[in-house]
């Protein structure tokens, strides 16, 4: 019986209901925005599991009588041999959903994946270093223009017609900004400089394609049984992930998937680690 009642309880707040627990309190879905937990890190915005006294939310009784279509009454037993099973010495437990001490209530890790599908990431806040040299590049222009201008307007002045106007170039101020990166990029560079575009040269018809580097290690995500699944996941991973180096490698009639390859041990070690927030389970595979 305590276990079909957790299980209602999950489902209510899964679906964004909420649940009232009568002498107990609310418990509902809380959208929290980005959250400072350092002077140089943030959380990204999430779902969390919050308590009130107040009763906000469709009342767990009344959810028994609907499903299991009893009278009021036998519902309210039910409820009650609950409570008398899941609270102890002011401590609600209940499996898969969490538990509730006072008015602070810690999720279970299931029902915070169900909530939270894209899963919680660490972001960090840094500025850009100084771009004094622009304003100097800046300063230089205008000082040229100017230069140009009072040529034209006064050393030869009799050389322009009576429709020729001088040009002014406008220019724009430039202001340090802020930038919010994802930890992890923090290692691959300090400083981020934008190239020009370049429009791509056509290839001759007898050119080489590039073949991927084969590593001695990979940081595994997971090992599926059709490449279906394996690019599906693929794609689910560069949407979490920044850059990731996705690879599908054979593995015992399956799809491994790869999102790191290093000729050392510990690099994808380190790789693995900084990701365990988003997948716990990763791990390293020795390619023979």
């Amino acid at each position: 019986m305590v276990g079909e009642v957790n299980k209602i309880i999950y489902n209510m707040l899964v679906s964004g209901k909420g649940v009232f627990l009568p002498s107990v309190g609310t418990l509902y879905i809380e959208r929290r925005g980005a959250r400072k937990i350092s002077e140089t890190r943030l959380v990204s915005p999430h779902n969390v599991i919050s308590y009130s006294s107040q009763e906000q939310a469709p009342s767990l009784v009344s959810e028994i009588v609907s499903i299991a279509g009893c009278e009021q009454a036998q519902a309210q037993d039910i409820y009650d041999r609950w409570l008398s099973k899941t609270l102890v010495e002011g401590r609600l437990t209940i499996e898969g959903v969490g538990v509730l001490v006072g008015k602070a209530f810690t999720v279970d890790p299931a029902l915070g994946k169900a909530i939270n599908p894209q899963g919680i990431k660490t972001l960090v806040v840094r500025r850009k270093k100084s771009g004094a040299w622009i304003y100097v590049v800046c300063a230089i222009s205008i000082a040229l223009a100017l230069g140009f201008f009072a040529y034209i307007m006064w050393g030869d002045k009799a050389s322009l017609s009576a429709d020729e106007k001088p040009l002014v170039t406008e220019q724009t101020e430039v202001i340090p900004a802020m930038e919010i990166v994802p930890a992890d990029s923090i290692a691959k560079s300090e400083v981020a400089v934008e190239q020009p575009a370049v429009e791509p040269k056509e290839q001759p018809a007898e050119a080489v394609v590039a073949v991927a580097k084969d590593y001695a290690y990979y940081v595994v995500m997971g090992i599926f049984s059709t490449e279906e699944n394996a690019n599906r996941a693929v794609e689910q991973v560069e949407k979490k992930i920044e850059d990731p180096q996705c690879k599908i490698l054979p593995f015992k009639n399956k799809f491994m998937v790869t999102i790191y390859g290093s000729d050392t041990v510990g690099d994808c070690n380190a790789y693995a680690k900084s990701y365990h927030d988003i997948y716990p389970d990763l791990w390293v595979y020795a390619r023979k």
